[in-house]
C-alpha cells in the first residue's frame, strides 16, 4: 500500500492540494483495482489505488507525483474469509472489515481523479469493474477517457502480443514492491508510462496522440 511504500499519513490528497498541483501541469491518473475474481458479472470491486503523473503540456517532462494518490478498501456487505479468495486480492479480513463503504469511496474518488485521463495496464477490466460499482452504488460513474497502457507499450515494443505486466516490467528493466497488490501494480505501471514516453513521443505530442497509438495498438491473444 502507498502508506506503506512512502510512509504517507493521508490515503488520499486533499482536493485543494490536488487543485494548486494540477494548474502548473497537465495530471494524468494511474489507477489499478483489486476485485474478488476475474468474472465482470459475479465478481466484485474491493480496492482501488491511483497515483497522479503531472506533465509539461509537449510530454517532455512527466514526474509521478506520490503526494497526489488515492487508495482505499472497500468494506463488502459479507468478507469471504476462504484463503483462495483473499491469495486472489491479498487483502485481509481485518483490512476488509476496516475498509469504507462503497458509495463514499466511489464519491471520493471521482472528487480526486477530476477531469484528468486515466490510465490503466490492460484498463477494459479496470473500467468494467470501476463501472459496475458505481452502477452498484447508484452513482453517476464519471465520464473520464480511459487509455490501455498495454497497447502502448505494443507500440514501444513494436509487437502486437498480449503479454502480462510481469511481462513488460522484465522487458524494461523495472521491478515492483508489492506485485499483485493494487498499490504496488499502480506505481510500476506508472514507471512503466514514464519510461515509454520518450519512444511515444516520437508519434505523440499530447493526450490525443497517446490515445490515437493506444487505440492503433491494441493487442492480440
Amino acid at each position: 500500500m502507498f502508506d506503506n511504500f512512502f510512509h504517507k499519513t493521508k490515503a488520499k490528497t486533499d482536493a485543494s492540494v490536488m487543485t494548486s498541483m494540477a494548474t502548473q501541469a497537465e495530471r494524468w491518473i494511474v489507477l489499478d483495482t483489486e476485485t474478488t475474481g476475474l468474472s465482470l458479472w459475479r465478481d466484485r470491486l474491493i480496492s482501488i489505488a491511483a497515483v497522479a503523473i503531472h506533465l509539461e503540456s509537449d510530454l517532455k517532462v512527466a514526474r509521478i507525483r506520490v503526494q497526489d494518490s488515492f487508495e482505499a478498501v472497500i468494506r463488502p456487505a459479507k468478507i469471504k474469509r476462504a484463503k483462495d479468495n483473499i491469495l486472489i486480492h491479498h487483502i485481509g479480513v481485518g483490512a476488509q472489515t476496516a475498509g469504507d463503504e462503497q458509495r463514499q469511496v466511489l464519491q471520493d474518488f471521482t472528487d480526486w481523479i477530476g477531469d484528468a485521463p486515466l490510465f490503466a495496464f490492460h484498463a477494459p477490466f479496470d473500467r468494467s469493474m470501476v463501472l459496475n460499482a458505481y452502477k452498484k452504488a447508484t452513482l453517476a460513474a464519471p465520464g473520464n477517457q480511459w487509455i490501455d497502457v498495454a497497447p502502448l507499450a505494443n507500440w514501444v515494443a513494436r509487437d502486437l502480443r498480449r503479454v502480462s505486466l510481469d511481462d513488460r516490467m522484465t522487458q524494461f528493466g523495472l521491478q515492483c514492491i508489492a506485485r499483485h497488490q493494487a498499490a504496488g501494480d499502480t506505481f510500476v505501471t506508472a514507471e512503466l508510462l514514464l519510461k515509454m514516453l520518450p519512444a511515444l513521443r516520437q508519434q505523440a505530442r499530447d493526450l490525443k496522440g497517446i490515445t490515437r497509438l493506444a487505440r492503433e495498438m491494441v493487442p492480440v491473444a
